[in-house]
């Protein structure tokens, strides 16, 4: 059997703990693999069985998983308690953000566990720019495929001896977004405004919330509308940090459009989502389908998976639709 390691930075995050958490329970069949895209081709394309993964990484706090899994409050207890042994007894492998001794730490893991590969994934905090480009550096150095599901900068130029994807995973809001516009610009109207705010009660919104901290992330979010649409409508984006939201993030969005002979329309949408609970399967999809880059020898942005991000490295594509059928057109190519 061939196993995949994956390396967190980031790993006591909500998003990491409840990704972990997730396979342990998907393994034991206490849960179903809903809202996994990778889940129809893991015989067709011998993506890595969810019994063939292996998690680690690094964080600051030095948690096991099941407290981290506790303070973040994503999963109940009661639903964690089955997997509660095997979660405790996972670890940050340290706490620096060393490219050098992360590299060490990867080969380490590399070769403890037998592995085939190794998985470099990024989960930092926004804004934490010098230590993603840190464990970027490290999984260059190691061969590792690079994932950076974040908003920070991870150098991704000097990653071309490796596959690598990102930036800032596309969960909710601006995944709408990205549904909505092109079907408004099919329908042939013409948006003139677009409102966008939510709140959000995690670690995450903390960071993103402040307007020095978040200004990536609203960038993400803001410039992607003009490419979709082929023009630009007035556009406004803001994220608020409200703690009793917790991991559940609410948002609304007003959209406002001319239709035929000019009359004006309007578009309100209240959602919400529970963040952590969007990300986490998309993590797994995005490692499955790295290992399939890897086995096959892929170098450089892998631009095949831009529907989970918000700024896709290698392409301007944004459209949720043709980023659908850049991702089957991929798969289908080939086993």
């Amino acid at each position: 059997m061939k196993r995949v390691g994956v390396c967190i930075a980031g790993l006591n995050g909500a998003v990491a703990s409840t990704l972990v958490a997730g396979v342990a329970l998907l393994r034991r069949g206490l849960a179903r693999p809903v809202a996994l895209i990778s889940e129809p081709f893991v015989k067709s394309h011998t993506l890595p069985r969810l019994n063939e993964l292996v998690f680690a990484g690094w964080d600051p706090r030095g948690e096991d998983l099941f407290t981290s899994a506790l303070r973040n409050q994503v999963i109940d207890r009661e639903r964690l308690h089955p997997i509660a042994k095997e979660l405790a007894n996972l670890k940050p492998l340290g706490r620096s953000v060393s490219s050098r001794a992360a590299a060490r730490a990867i080969d380490h893991f590399r070769q403890t566990h037998k592995l085939d590969t190794v998985i470099v994934l990024i989960l930092l905090p926004t804004d934490e720019n010098t230590a993603a480009r840190a464990y970027a550096l490290a999984a260059a150095e190691t061969g590792s495929p690079f994932i950076n599901f974040t908003p920070n900068d991870c150098a991704e130029s000097k990653l071309t001896g490796i596959p690598y994807c990102g930036r800032d995973g596309k969960t909710g809001q601006t995944w709408l977004k990205s549904v909505l516009a092109p079907a408004l610009r099919a329908r042939g109207v013409r948006v003139t405004g677009w409102f966008s705010t939510n709140l959000l009660g995690n670690e995450d919104g903390k960071v993103v919330g402040d307007p020095v901290k978040g200004r990536a992330k609203i960038r993400d979010k803001t410039k992607l509308l003009a490419d979709m649409l082929g023009y630009a409508p007035h556009h406004h984006v803001e994220i608020n940090y409200y703690p009793p939201c917790g991991d559940t993030k609410t948002s609304w969005d007003q959209i406002d459009y001319e239709g035929f002979l000019g009359l004006p329309m309007r578009l309100q949408i209240t959602a919400q989502y529970r963040d952590s609970i969007l990300a986490a399967p998309m993590c797994l999809d995005l490692i499955r389908f790295m290992a399939l880059a890897h086995r096959r020898g892929a170098r450089g942005p892998q631009t095949w998976l831009s529907l989970f991000f918000k700024a896709p490295y290698g392409t301007t594509t944004h459209d949720f639709f043709q980023q659908e059928q850049m991702l089957t057109n991929h798969l289908t190519s080939s086993p």
